[in-house]
């Protein structure tokens, strides 16, 4: 009857696209007028470390580039590369978002009942729809790219009029992947029942890995340490700087940046109105599509859940045995997360994503032949491995975001019970960090560690890219879920939009911190060891006390890090022990 009466009223006009979204922007309006002092000055200085967090991303990129752009002949060929390859890396992370942001706001929000009920056009509910999720799943490549696009131009001594254009890409450049991640996610709820939503997510894995993969190989990297197959060096130049994934917005984006960073205006308005054509196109056809199936979608998605893994009695007893060796309390709360998680088929089947992206991942760098030029192909082994420390945090930092950041808001309302038990909060604290940790762990290892065995690189970077990674992971685990514990959501119905509050902000932006604090302090030890291995010359005692002091105060900066993080996060668990249930929840 509710759909029935949706498609009634499809012919009315009802109420524009910004009545829709308003309910969202009021309600974030009423909170801050309503707020106390101590909550907007808490606002402010959000804003103020969102700002620093830009402000640091430009410095760390303009440096890079500028390092760069002092290689001979292949400095502007490593800037390009280099930006084609960070605007490949946000592509995938906006369809994986946009993947999991679409089938909340579009079948499992709890607003749209009233939505569906209203007399409201189906294509005015989807515009409005489409816009939260463009919003939700887009802030945080915003946030990293305008900044990055802002170092570029500076770095090619762009023109003014460059400073306004290239972050406008943007828009078209996230609209894509939302329209391609709102189209199968229609229709994949239609394909199957809301009630086996472990094989509508399994399959979104499998769909967004297999996109993933195909994006990563038609970049080709292995080109860039292939000279053989050129005839001269010229023709190496100019076939490193020819676009590759030319299929790719990435790539569309990329030369539309670059062109107006160095002035090349003779086919950037070609990829400009591509890019724009496809943004358009792609959005009306997820108009059309989503049109056609949102009913019949929306119906199954109202479908209950069977929670069959769990109830297995093989499970039960594997899952017994495996935590026996754990305190009775941590065993208890350990036990119960792990049932819950296990449950939530938005929740573990991202698994299966991330497997397949540490397959691309690491197959890439397989794939890459090291031969040919024996002082480039070193040259680039030990800078990637170097620059693979920071992508491989990025990407555990985002999937903490994910997993970490709402572990306790995920409690719900039923954390009135662990307040009220006689047992200590800072227990459900710890069981929380280690379950976190070990996976994480393992990700952050085997991204690290199968790349540079597969480069081949110095003996330097073999042990210092591992044990980098091993406490920045520790570090990420910490601040994230110290700052989960500060900024809980226990009203939140789904974990995409905790992971999406202010307080991930913060989170992303803190673990992002020490990531590029420690590239940054990393970077001069790792630059003279590697030329004192290159030319088989011993560093003097300066050299020595200047290598010393880097890694030094790279793990201070970690080990503060997660120090801090865990006693601010142990006080807030204090805190809510001291609290009544109704204090505590919002």
């Amino acid at each position: 009857m509710i759909l029935r009466t949706a498609a009634s009223t499809e012919s009315l006009t009802g109420p524009p696209v910004t009545y829709l979204l308003r309910p969202r922007f009021q309600a974030a309006r009423n909170r801050y007028q309503r707020a106390p002092v101590a909550t907007r000055w808490q606002r402010l200085l959000l804003a103020a470390l969102a700002v620093a967090f830009a402000v640091g991303v430009f410095v760390f990129f303009y440096r890079v580039l500028l390092h760069f752009l002092t290689v001979p002949d292949f400095g502007p060929i490593l800037t390009y590369k280099l930006l084609a390859m960070v605007l490949l890396t946000f592509l995938s992370v906006l369809l994986f978002s946009n993947l999991i942001t679409a089938l909340s706001t579009f079948f499992l929000a709890a607003e749209l009942e009233r939505f569906v009920a209203a007399p409201v056009p189906l294509r005015n509910l989807f515009h409005a729809r489409f816009v939260e999720t463009l919003l939700e799943s887009s802030w945080m490549v915003f946030l990293f790219a305008v900044p990055a696009f802002l170092a570029y131009g500076l770095a090619h001594e762009a023109p003014l009029w460059f400073y306004l254009w290239a972050p406008l890409t943007l828009v078209p450049f996230a609209i894509v992947p939302a329209a391609v991640g709102v189209m199968l996610t229609a229709v994949l709820v239609n394909v199957f029942p809301a009630r086996q939503a472990r094989d509508l997510m399994v399959l979104a894995a499998i769909v967004a890995g297999a996109i993933l993969y195909l994006s990563l190989r038609l970049l080709e990297p292995e080109r860039l340490v292939r000279p053989e197959e050129f005839h001269n060096f010229a023709q190496y130049l100019v076939a490193m700087r020819t676009p590759t994934a030319t299929y790719l917005p990435s790539t569309w984006a990329a030369e539309v940046v670059h062109g107006l960073a160095v002035g090349e205006v003779g086919h950037t308005p070609f990829w400009a109105a591509l890019l724009l054509v496809t943004a358009a196109g792609s959005w009306l056809a997820s108009a059309r599509v989503t049109a056609a199936l949102f009913r019949s979608g929306y119906s199954k998605s109202q479908e209950g859940r069977k929670a069959r893994l769990t109830q297995q009695r093989l499970w039960t007893a594997a899952l017994g045995l495996s935590l026996a060796p754990l305190p009775r309390v941590m065993r208890l709360w350990v036990g119960k997360d792990t049932r819950t998680f296990f449950r939530d088929a938005s929740q573990w089947s991202q698994l299966i994503l991330l497997l397949a992206l540490v397959v691309v991942y690491v197959y890439n760098f397989r794939v890459l032949p090291l031969g040919g030029m024996p002082l480039v192909t070193f040259y680039f082994r030990n800078v990637i491995s170097f620059l693979n420390i920071l992508l491989a945090g990025f990407v555990v930092a985002s999937v903490a975001q994910r997993f970490v950041f709402p572990a306790i808001s995920l409690e719900g309302r039923a954390f009135w019970i662990a307040q009220t038990a006689p047992i200590d909060l800072r227990h459900l604290w710890w069981s929380k960090f280690w379950v976190s940790l070990v996976p994480l762990l393992v990700l952050g290892e085997v991204l690290i560690l199968l790349t540079n065995h597969y480069l081949r690189v110095m003996p330097f970077m073999r042990w210092l890219a591992p044990l980098t990674m091993a406490a920045l992971t520790v570090a990420i685990v910490a601040v994230s879920l110290a700052a989960g514990t500060r900024y809980p959501r226990f009203d939140a119905d789904q974990a995409s939009k905790i992971a999406t509050s202010a307080g991930a902000l913060i989170s992303m932006i803190l673990c992002m911190s020490v990531v590029g604090g420690v590239v940054v302090l990393q970077a001069w030890p790792t630059y003279v060891l590697f030329f004192s291995y290159l030319q088989d010359i011993p560093l003097d005692p300066g050299q020595w006390f200047s290598v010393v002091g880097s890694l030094v105060a790279s793990a201070l900066v970690v080990a503060g890090a997660t120090f801090e993080a865990i006693r601010r996060g142990l006080r807030a668990m204090d805190e809510f022990s001291t609290r009544s249930a109704s204090a505590a929840l919002p």
